[in-house]
């Protein structure tokens, strides 16, 4: 006689959900070594070509576009507005539909997403 199924899909959910959390948070710890030591070795690559004079940076073009980015940011931030629920902006646009949509999916999931989560983290902290 075959055994009847007593698992329910919530369990299953919860089960995949940390196993991908586990193998996500392992490979990010891992990988992210790599990265941050290639980010730096490519600063430094770049910070010896500029000092040797290879390469001519425009610092005065730079300045601009930093000052640029600031103002934007600025006006960016003066657009948010409390509300009693959340942070949202004045015209909700792609962040917040964004935003929305992705809660949205977390709620509905929230057995997978929470289970996914509480993986990720052990999976860094025991690669």
């Amino acid at each position: 006689m075959k055994k009847a199924n007593t698992t329910t899909p919530t369990q299953h959910e919860v089960a995949m959900g940390g196993l991908a959390g586990i193998c996500s948070g392992y490979l990010f710890k891992k990988v992210s070594k790599y990265a941050a030591a290639t980010a730096v070795v490519g600063y430094l690559v770049i910070q010896g070509a500029s000092q040797a004079g290879y390469i001519k940076i425009n610092w005065r073009k730079v300045n601009e576009q930093i000052e640029d980015l600031k103002e934007d940011l600025t006006d960016e931030i003066s657009e948010i507005v409390v509300d009693e629920d959340t942070l949202c902006l004045e015209d909700e646009g792609k962040v917040m539909a964004t935003a929305r949509r992705a809660y949205d999916a977390i709620k509905q999931n929230a057995a997978t997403s929470g289970s996914f989560t509480a993986g990720f983290v052990l999976g860094i902290l025991f690669a």
